[in-house]
């Protein structure tokens, strides 16, 4: 039987320190979320399927080249930033912090350029570039003049990302989200609106696409200077090249995966589909990956803190973390799959009609979301535990899996196909990655209450959804409503544990000191 934390055993604070941090950015990535639902919403129904299509494809190419551009250092930066500042390191932290910066701004230069004259060659019908950008739906039409005209944004991207990876390995969280997940969205939802009302069409979406990534990375770098010069004032710079880039590369190859596992099978719909189908499947995506909000805001925060309790080398202290924070996921995440997964056609009768086919993929591109988010925690500890190579391979098995699905399944099923096939592939990469922690780590995030949580999850979503299918959209909002608060009632009765008073104390506390008030 596992050791219940005591008050004293430092497990309660660590969580408390990730409940505080994640609140924050749980606010941040519900209105991240929201706008970029209405930024969706307003772009799908102003372009249609067809321009959406167009500018969703060429998106998620800019997206998984500026993933790769910083070379991992957004992700080396939070692995040993956090450490070094742990250990009052500051030449260290110095030196990891230039580095981060100047790769993020030297990268993101190069590939737009590469990005360009690719897209020029294709243009001009060179063999190499027709070869290269054929088969990923690259020259589908109205998408080479959008890449072009977006791929500015692959440089601003690449630095912003580096800015937001430094906030996050120093915790600031509150500078992370504003940055990154208010100002960001705020933009882009406007760079959707002005054009709808004025009736513009893409090229006018994408520069205020562009416009919107340089206003967040003006805020990301105003907090990035006031956050770090106090702590690296007169400080000489300690540059350890080889041992950030030996855990960054393999990291940045491991991010590029990952956004490829969650951009394939967009891309190879508009390879293998076409613009139009491109649109319906990313509106499903839109609605299935509304469950990522509370994965994001755990997992920003609890990687740095994972990071120094793997550095403080205390096993107890991280399972017993691990497992709170798996069981506050499947509480926190668990509600929002109910309610699209039961309320799926109230949801996409906010699109227009030619969007309704969406729905037969969305249906079962939520399971493989879910299982991905509730498995966030525990497979954070593989990265965080400076296994690199380890994760690498993961994404790319993962990536190898979810395009070999895609190729097999899309032309047979089109959009429920690709849906079918990501959702198999995101459910295995997360659940053999659950595997390579117990094993090699020894840890399990699953405890019995979590478990129990999961299934009164699946059969509440099962039976909501066979209850509310061909009613009215009156009677599924209401099965709806039901079937999420059924849950939460179950979670609130059964799914509690003691330490989650003791958590919330900590947290309360943590409030309090960064209001100025004494704790009570």
């Amino acid at each position: 039987m596992s050791e219940e934390p005591k008050p004293s055993d430092g497990a309660t604070e660590k969580a408390a320190e990730v409940a505080a941090g994640s609140g924050l950015v749980f606010v941040g990535n519900l209105l991240n979320r929201g706008l970029r639902f209405l930024t969706n919403w307003i772009l799908a129904n102003a372009l249609g399927p067809l321009g959406y299509g167009v500018y969703e494809g060429a998106r998620n190419f800019v997206t998984i080249l500026s993933s790769f551009a910083p070379l991992g250092t957004d992700k080396g930066v939070v692995y040993f930033g956090a450490r070094q500042r742990q250990a009052d390191d500051r030449p260290a932290l110095r030196g990891t912090l230039i580095a981060t910066l100047v790769t993020s701004l030297i990268g993101g230069p190069v590939l737009m350029g590469l990005v360009i004259t690719l897209v020029m060659a294709g243009q001009a019908e060179q063999a190499w570039a027709l070869a290269l950008l054929e088969p990923i739906g690259a020259l589908e039409p109205g998408v080479p003049e959008a890449l072009l005209l977006m791929s500015p944004a692959i440089a601003i991207w690449s630095l912003l990302l580096g800015c937001v990876g430094i906030l996050r390995g120093l915790k600031d969280m509150r500078g992370q989200t504003l940055a990154y997940l208010v100002v960001l969205p705020i933009g882009m939802a406007m760079a959707a609106a002005i054009p709808w009302a004025l009736g513009l069409g893409v090229q006018a979406v994408i520069v205020g696409f562009v416009a919107a990534n340089a206003a967040s990375l003006v805020v990301a770098l105003a907090l990035v200077v006031r956050r770090v010069k106090p702590l690296i004032a007169g400080v000489k710079a300690k540059f350890d090249a080889s041992k950030l880039f030996a855990y960054s590369l393999p990291e940045s190859f491991s991010s590029m995966l990952f956004r490829v596992n969650q951009w394939a099978d967009t891309m190879m719909v508009l390879a293998l589909a076409g613009t139009a189908e491109t649109g319906l499947y990313r509106t499903a995506v839109t609605l299935a990956m509304i469950g990522e909000v509370p994965a994001v805001a755990v997992n920003t925060m609890f990687q740095p803190v994972l990071a120094e309790m793997v550095q403080a080398g205390d096993p107890i202290q991280i399972k017993k973390v691990l497992r709170i924070v798996t069981r506050w996921m499947v509480i926190l995440a668990a509600p929002v799959y109910i309610g699209v997964y039961v309320g799926i056609d109230v949801l996409l009768a906010l699109w227009k009609d030619e969007f309704a086919s969406a729905g037969s993929a969305l249906t079962i591109l939520l399971w493989g979301q879910a299982a991905y988010v509730l498995t966030v925690p525990v497979n954070a500890l593989i990265p965080m535990s400076g296994r690199a190579r380890l994760n690498l391979v993961n994404a790319g098995l993962a990536a190898l899996l979810n395009i070999g699905l895609n190729l097999w399944m899309i032309p047979q099923w089109g959009i429920q196909g690709a849906a079918t096939a990501t959702g198999i592939s995101l459910a295995a990469w997360s659940l053999w990655r659950l595997v390579q922690v117990r094993f090699l780590l020894g840890h399990q995030g699953f405890e019995p209450r979590a478990l129990m949580l999961v299934v009164v999850f699946a059969a509440v979503a099962l039976a909501g959804r066979w209850f509310g299918v061909d009613q009215t959209l009156l009677i599924q909002a209401g099965v709806t409503v039901v079937s999420i608060l059924v849950f939460l009632a179950v979670a609130a009765v059964w799914g509690r544990s003691p330490e989650d008073d003791l958590v919330l104390a900590g947290v309360k506390r943590r409030i309090s000191k960064k209001l100025g008030r004494a704790s009570t």
